[in-house]
């Protein structure tokens, strides 16, 4: 049930994050002043973003998306989600010209989502010191009992 709320959480993540990467992609583009600056700036970003861009993006995607099946990773999986769905979230509302209204707030409901989602997984699932003691074989152990007259070295 757990790996499955992890996908959830993943797959709620790509509208913010999308928008919230666009928010300062589009302000270096409009920095640029002029008509032939924004075409050339978005030219650039294209150039760059369609190699490497998608690619690591998509790296990114599924690294954390496969992270959350293992059971070592899923609390660091976990915490990812939540910093990204926050980060985004922050960006949005950071780069955001208007103060938000009430018919904005149902577009950060998966951002939402995914950070409760995270930060659920992160708590429940982050090793709290537990450590696993080993098991006593009888096989390794020395034949020779120490003796109580001798000092130990």
């Amino acid at each position: 049930m757990r790996p499955f709320l992890h996908v959830v959480g993943v797959l709620c993540l790509p509208p913010g994050v999308l928008l919230a990467s666009a928010f300062p992609a589009m302000g270096h583009t409009i920095a640029a002043g002029t008509l032939f600056g924004f075409f050339e700036q978005l030219l650039v970003m294209a150039s760059w973003l369609i190699p490497w861009g998608v690619l690591g993006s998509l790296a990114i995607f599924l690294a954390l998306l496969s992270a959350g099946f293992w059971l070592r990773l899923r609390w660091l999986a976990g915490l990812c989600v939540a910093v990204f769905a926050i980060g985004s979230a922050a960006v949005i509302l950071a780069f955001g010209s208007q103060p938000i209204s009430p018919d904005q707030l149902p577009f950060f409901l998966p951002a939402l989502l995914s950070a409760s989602i995270g930060l659920w997984l992160a708590f429940t699932e982050h090793p709290r010191g537990k450590t696993i003691r080993p098991t006593h074989n009888p096989e390794s152990s020395s034949s020779i009992s120490p003796s109580h007259d001798c000092p130990p070295f």
